[in-house]
């Protein structure tokens, strides 16, 4: 049965939502609390950029010009927060960015859960690694590549995403058919972890889908595992994205 309730409205978290122009659509009833002085209007409507002082607003006009993550905490009046900055998206589209903030205590538990099919030793194999060979897809599984800008898919994983599961040529970024392209030919890693970001964000967007990641970049890009793993951190928590299993034992053996 569906419901229509909104279950942000009244938690005890802050969520603001803007459009990709900077335009503020959301607050929810914390979001208002925290940055909604007494007396003080409301501020929908109006432009997210005009509401942040430098630096912050530099950094969050680049955020939201190249859409990826961003999370950090703050202190500030004794009162320790974590702050969570991601794109949103509308049909596959990039439609703007949402800031979520929360307090945290200043001594956070932090706890590391070890899959108990994890192998002893080798490549870590079980439930949560893509497959070495992906040569079939179910409806709901995506084929995630390594491509270029250009959208030339010609050699490697992203000849095999246009011959048979769906990537379009010419269209070097993002879902096409059954395949979603990440660019890791146009310079360093730093390059491509923005692209990476905003995979991991679609992804959480889409959770009726599986993510299936083949070594992206480690193949004609010329990376190695120990490069890119490390990009692909957060989406370890991400539950609909499956890591080849090299990515996964560079991952954990550097917790």
């Amino acid at each position: 049965m569906k419901s229509n309730k909104n279950y942000i409205e009244e938690a005890d978290f802050a969520v603001t939502v803007c459009k990709k122009d900077g335009e503020i659509v959301y607050m929810n009833q914390k979001s208002k609390k925290t940055f909604l002085r007494p007396g003080m209007p409301d501020i929908l409507g109006n432009n997210v950029l005009d509401c942040h002082p430098e630096p912050a607003r530099t950094l969050l006009a680049d955020l939201m010009a190249h859409p990826r993550n961003n999370a950090y905490t703050i202190e500030k009046n004794g009162v320790k927060k974590l702050i969570f900055q991601t794109p949103w998206y509308d049909k596959g589209e990039y439609a703007g960015f949402m800031e979520l903030s929360m307090e945290i205590p200043f001594n956070m538990k932090h706890a590391v859960r070890t899959p108990k099919t994890e192998a002893k030793g080798g490549t870590v194999s079980n439930k949560r690694n893509s497959p070495n060979s992906i040569s079939t897809l179910k409806p709901n599984e995506v084929f995630v590549f390594g491509s270029n800008l250009s959208g030339a898919h010609g050699g490697g994983a992203a000849r095999v995403a246009y011959e048979k599961f769906g990537a379009v040529w010419g269209e070097g970024v993002g879902h096409h058919g059954q395949t979603y392209a990440i660019p890791t030919m146009q310079g360093g890693v730093d390059t491509i972890k923005p692209y990476v970001d905003q995979f991991i964000a679609y992804a959480m967007q889409h959770p009726h889908l599986t993510f299936l990641v083949t070594r992206i970049g480690c193949g004609i890009a010329g990376f190695t595992d120990e490069q890119i793993a490390p990009l692909f951190r957060v989406a370890q928590l991400v539950d609909n994205i499956l890591l080849p299993g090299s990515f996964v034992k560079i991952l954990r053996e550097s917790e």
